[in-house]
């Protein structure tokens, strides 16, 4: 019972150059192709087709499969050209950025040669306090998805078979098993799929469970291909360009808020597996014409290589430029890395899979992904060893922050120069400087994106400062934007006796607007669940004191301004009548670039991390209408700007203190210090 008919699919291969092309125009910002990362998508149903396929040649043919054989194809295959590039992008990253850069991105690719980069990414994916900033090597996720994809997928075939063959005789009876057991996981995956895209959307989007599917859609074409190639209909083409068609639908009406890998994932998956169905028997008009022209099959062959290259080129130059590429860069870019692609493609890929040394035993293949495994892996932990500690001028020392006469100095403290040696926090743990999340109680109430719980498991007392029995109930509420207000509050609890409750929750104020969250892709409905569960809780509490802050970052389109202005006005009308004071902190100054990683490249000029107060003040349409509409609701209005920027300048550096953590967040230690100036603008009781 034949399981292919062709050893060389050339529409595979152009299909191949399909995929790549969509994933790289997109990340070189080719604004056309918004939906363009389905070109993974196209990748994964193709690797489930191939690999499947050549299992089950084995087990049709011998009744098992060899273990050493397989593992060592895919170490030829795949480990030298994915080893030579993270090699190559750690030592550019050494030769180019700060020893903090170095080192984040030395640790990023120890996760990738351990075939784990999608569980890093799955961790920090949903985390609002972590630093968003993109890895060179993100674009590995996909390959890990693959790789744990070859560690499951033999065992599962080689179990089915084993099972159908003690009830079913016939082969094409264990044949029709691998085709229910494919399609059972792809169900199972799917399913899973749906329901992890509401509750925890990037491990939905990077981990092997919930992307399944797609490999599985793949494999279900393989199994089946004794039935599908006596459908005559497919050779004629129709069914490859009704694929395509689907392809380019998702990579041109989808994008960035495409709620992924979802139902919309069916689109280019099922595209991609007519296409592979189509040309299941003899050559087509869609690959006479189209996927198996020479260019197609060209990019098909360098399709790997390319995919591996293109990434950290664009991340690095929009590092070392500080800004956004231009699509002319990001196509310029694009064309260089394909030059890589080929070059190691003659130097490295196909030496190690073709070469008869390599090929001629399973045990030669399998020497060649430990040798290459092993040389990345002691390259990366010794420039990692190697890099220099993050350190300010040793020989500089700054004084710590003066409060006087109601006021911080920001002129007379802003360091312009060397960064200080005794920085407080110092640069490399300025990433983990958040405020502190555990509550008295031990539990987080600072709600994660994906929570609609005002703690951890919805019944923490969320007291983060003062004591229980404190003399006035205040309550933090709002974004984290308000979040990092909690250091200075607890400091003004401590001293005055406060019972200082903290309520926040990642990306979402108390306003009452409307949102569409970027991570999540959709209508952020947590978020408004959690507004109903903190107005009860203010209900219950009835606090002397209430303080609100919300980020506002660029500019939104269409009425957004007028809706967050009517939901700023009845929010805090609310809240003043539940009888507390309300205290509405303007959204601080920032950056719009991650400081501790700027002063980690300029040690010695502090200042040029500095920015103007105007850059700091995006969308102050909004700004504007958010102080108005407090004035009209009586509520008081704190300004902290002056505790940040003089007339022309807000330092990185004031005194010894590093004012900001990431890109937008003021860092915990200079929370605390000006904890005075903000206790000075509190209502008293």
């Amino acid at each position: 019972m034949p399981t292919t008919t062709r050893r060389f699919r050339a529409d595979i291969e152009g299909l191949r150059a399909v995929a790549v092309l969509l994933v790289v125009l997109f990340h070189a910002g080719v604004t056309q192709l918004p939906g363009g990362f389905v070109g993974v998508d196209v990748f994964f149903v193709i690797s489930g087709y191939l690999i499947t396929g050549h299992l089950l040649d084995e087990l049709t043919r011998h009744g098992r499969i060899s273990f050493a054989r397989f593992y060592a194809r895919r170490a030829r295959r795949l480990l030298p050209v994915a080893c030579v590039v993270v090699m190559a992008t750690v030592a550019l990253y050494a030769l180019t950025t700060s020893a903090l850069q170095t080192r984040q991105i030395s640790v990023d690719a120890l996760w990738t040669l351990g075939f784990a980069m999608n569980l890093r990414l799955a961790i920090t994916g949903v985390d609002y306090q972590a630093d968003q900033d993109p890895s060179p090597f993100t674009h590995y996720w996909s390959l890990a998805v693959e790789e744990q994809f070859y560690l499951v997928v033999p065992l599962l075939l080689l179990g089915a078979y084993l099972l159908a063959a003690r009830v079913v005789r016939t082969e094409r009876g264990r044949r029709l098993a691998m085709v229910l057991a494919l399609t059972a996981v792809a169900a199972v995956s799917f399913t899973w799929t749906l329901g992890q895209m509401r509750t925890a959307p990037a491990q939905s989007y990077f981990l092997l469970p919930t992307r399944a599917w797609e490999l599985a859609v793949g494999g279900v074409v393989a199994a089946a291909t004794p039935w599908l190639v006596r459908l005559r209909w497919l050779s004629t083409g129709a069914l490859a360009l009704l694929g395509l068609a689907a392809i380019g639908a998702a990579a041109v009406l989808y994008s960035a808020s495409t709620g992924f890998p979802g139902a919309p994932a069916l689109l280019p998956v099922l595209g991609a597996a007519a296409v592979i169905a189509g040309g299941l028997g003899a050559p087509h008009v869609v690959q006479r014409f189209f996927l198996g022209l020479r260019p197609m099959q060209t990019l098909g062959r360098l399709s790997y290589g390319w995919y591996l290259w293109h990434w950290g080129p664009l991340v690095l130059c929009a590092t070392l430029l500080e800004r956004d590429l231009t699509p002319g860069e990001g196509l310029t870019l694009a064309g260089l890395t394909l030059v890589l692609a080929a070059l190691t493609s003659v130097l490295v890929e196909t030496p190690f899979r073709t070469g008869v040394t390599f090929a001629r035993s399973s045990g030669n293949g399998l020497l060649v992904g430990v040798f290459f495994l092993v040389i990345s892996v002691t390259a990366t932990l010794t420039v990692l060893r190697t890099s220099d500690a993050v350190t300010g001028d040793p020989g500089v020392r700054a004084d710590q922050v003066a409060i006087a006469d109601g006021a911080v100095d920001v002129s007379g403290f802003a360091v312009v120069g060397p960064v200080p040696g005794n920085l407080q926090p110092p640069l490399d743990r300025a990433g983990k400087d958040a405020p502190d999340l555990a509550a008295a109680d031990g539990q987080s109430c600072h709600a994660r994106i994906v929570s609609a719980e005002l703690s951890e498991d919805g019944t923490g007392s969320c007291v983060a400062g003062g004591t229980e029995a404190g003399s006035r109930t205040v309550m933090l509420v709002g974004d984290s934007h308000a979040h990092q207000w909690l250091p200075a509050l607890q400091e003004l609890a401590a001293a005055d006796d406060w019972r200082l409750i903290n309520l926040t929750k990642g990306a979402c104020p108390l306003y009452d607007v409307t949102l569409v969250n970027n991570q999540l892709g959709r209508d952020y409905t947590e978020c408004y669940a959690w507004r109903e569960k903190v107005w009860a809780r203010i209900d219950a509490e009835r606090p002397d004191l209430i303080v609100t802050s919300a980020a506002i970052f660029s500019e939104r389109e269409g009425d957004f301004t007028e809706r967050w202005s009517a939901g700023v006005h009845s929010t805090l009308t609310r809240l003043r009548a539940t009888g507390a004071d309300v205290v509405t902190i303007a959204d601080t100054p920032f950056p719009r670039r991650n400081i501790p990683k700027c002063l980690a490249g300029h040690l010695d000029d502090a200042g040029s991390c500095a920015f103007s107060p105007t850059t700091g003040q995006s969308d102050p349409a909004r700004r504007a209408a958010t102080t108005a509409d407090a004035v009209a609701a009586g509520v008081t209005v704190v300004d902290p700007t002056p505790w940040f920027c003089d007339a022309a300048r807000c330092p990185a550096v004031i005194g010894n203190t590093l004012v900001y953590r990431d890109n937008s967040h003021i860092s915990t230690v200079y929370s605390r210090q000006i904890a005075p100036l903000l206790g000075a603008q509190l209502p008293a009781p």
